[in-house]
């Protein structure tokens, strides 16, 4: 997939999810539309992680204004590590940021913030304080 089409699956998807598709049955398409355009074998790769953490942010971003199950969000993020080729991502620290870059981006609120990253860090404190830091580094979020 070129680079452009990239960017037009990732346009007309929430559109169709808007319309009526079944998010848990779209998670997996948003999860493999999102990927960068210069795909690494490693995460470890020079820019791999930055990648990584941007994927992870869209395809947060993605599930968040269209809605959805937990569950699906969760397979989604796996699937997003994997094409990135990170086998451990519940322990990759960019998963965390990127997670928060995209709460951010969905411009929610801090209360928000705070119950979506207690779910997804069952509570770890260092993966929590991560998901704050991603959440704070987006600029427009408010």
């Amino acid at each position: 997939m070129t680079y452009r089409a990239k960017y037009v699956v990732l346009v007309i998807l929430p559109l169709t999810t808007a319309i009526g598709c079944s998010f848990s049955d779209s998670s997996t398409s948003i999860s493999k539309s999102i990927s960068s355009p210069f795909e690494s074998s490693s995460a470890s790769s020079r820019g791999g992680a930055e990648a990584y953490q941007n994927d992870v942010a869209d395809y947060t971003h993605a599930y968040l204004i269209s809605g959805g199950q937990f569950d699906a969000f969760m397979k989604g993020l796996a699937n997003v590590a994997e094409r990135h080729g990170v086998s451990n991502w519940e322990a990759d620290d960019a998963t965390y940021i990127g997670i928060g870059q995209g709460l951010g981006k969905a411009k929610f609120t801090q209360t928000q913030v705070d119950v979506f990253a207690k779910n997804v860090t069952n509570g770890d404190a260092k993966k929590t304080k991560l998901v704050q830091q991603g959440y704070d580094s987006v600029p427009q979020r408010k």
